[in-house]
């Protein structure tokens, strides 16, 4: 059993942004399971030669005393259009394996190729990623995520976006928004915020 996991992006047979991932990993492993880790996770993996080229998705599963690494050549979601799902009681300040709440949510999408999750009546994440939107001169993403990613960490970090609370009635102010994640950085095509469905 491997209560928790980290994906990583590996481009052309090289880990993107480790230290992130290292960092998010050492914090998580202190409060889930209340001490440092014995091991690092991640420490030498062997990348397989077919997944040696293009953009791949490493999957580290984790527990209290072992890895296991599954790797799987990456096929981008082409995401259009986003349905808002309203919930009041949502936990995943993890990257926990167990994700039948975020699927129930998901399952909710109807037409829709993903959710917008509103938590208490505060804009969250996606179903599988964070997100930024862009009111016509700067990045904004939401100050209360359900998980705070890496990319989201690296790009506030580097003030490439910015953090502020958004709220439903928030969204009329912005021009359109990216879902990032570690496998989905700001090089990708901004969906105008007009295929927002409510």
């Amino acid at each position: 059993m491997y209560p928790l996991f980290e994906s990583l992006c590996v481009q052309e047979g090289q880990l993107l942004h480790p230290d992130w991932h290292r960092f998010r990993f050492e914090k998580t492993f202190l409060n889930y399971y209340g001490k440092a880790p014995t091991f690092d996770l991640l420490e030498c993996p062997n990348i397989p030669p077919k997944f040696s080229k293009g953009r791949v998705k490493l999957k580290i599963l984790y527990n209290e005393k072992k890895r296991k690494l599954d790797f799987q050549h990456y096929q981008k979601q082409d995401i259009q259009t986003l349905r808002l799902i309203h919930t009041q009681a949502l936990d995943y300040t993890y990257k926990y394996t167990q994700r039948e709440k975020l699927e129930a949510l998901f399952a909710q999408r109807e037409d829709c190729d993903d959710v917008l999750i509103v938590l208490k009546g505060n804009i969250t994440d996606s179903s599988y990623a964070n997100v930024v939107f862009f009111d016509g001169e700067d990045w904004y993403t939401p100050q209360y995520p359900l998980l705070k990613g890496t990319c989201r960490a690296r790009l506030l970090a580097q003030s490439i976006i910015k953090e502020i609370p958004i709220l439903v009635n928030d969204l009329k102010k912005f021009q359109g928004l990216k879902l990032i994640n570690a496998l989905r950085d700001m090089d990708q095509p901004m969906i105008p915020i007009n295929q927002l469905r409510y």
